[in-house]
Formats: C-alpha cells, structure tokens, sequence
C-alpha cells in the first residue's frame, strides 16, 4: 500500500473509530482547510511535513510506521 493510502486509511479510522470528529472539526485542529483535509483523507495528496506531523500527532499514530516512506519523498537538494 502506498504512503498516501496507508495514511489515509489511519487517519479516517482515527478520526471516525476513535475521536468521532467530523472532517471539519479535524482540518480545524490542524489548522488547514476543509478541501485540504478531504483531498489527504481520501488518499488524492500527500500532506507537507508540518501537516503531516500536526495529524500524526493530533491522532496519536506511530511516527515509526510512516519513517522510511517519508524520507523517501522529501526532496534532496544538491548544494
């Protein structure tokens, strides 16, 4: 499963299973939009690193089970 699906997955169940937040609710305690939220629930973007660890936070997931994948995508600028 990819990165976007495997996150998307856990923070609909996270939001849905075990906070019972509305979409609204949790783009609002991330501080992003409403449109922005839905596009990363439904696996269609990946979020920014500052995004990405408000939710992994926000939700209480395991930092470790998203690490490999992640640093695969953030881009390696050459000096």
């Amino acid at each position: 499963m990819s990165l976007k699906k495997r996150f998307s997955y856990d923070i609909f169940h996270a939001r849905t299973d075990v906070r019972r937040l509305t979409q609204q609710q949790t783009a609002d305690a991330v501080f992003i939009s409403l449109y922005e939220y839905q596009k990363i629930e439904k696996g269609d973007r990946l979020p920014g690193i500052e995004t990405f660890l408000r939710l992994v936070y926000f939700f209480d997931l395991d930092i470790k089970d998203y690490k490999e994948e992640m640093i695969a995508h953030v881009p390696v600028r050459s000096l």
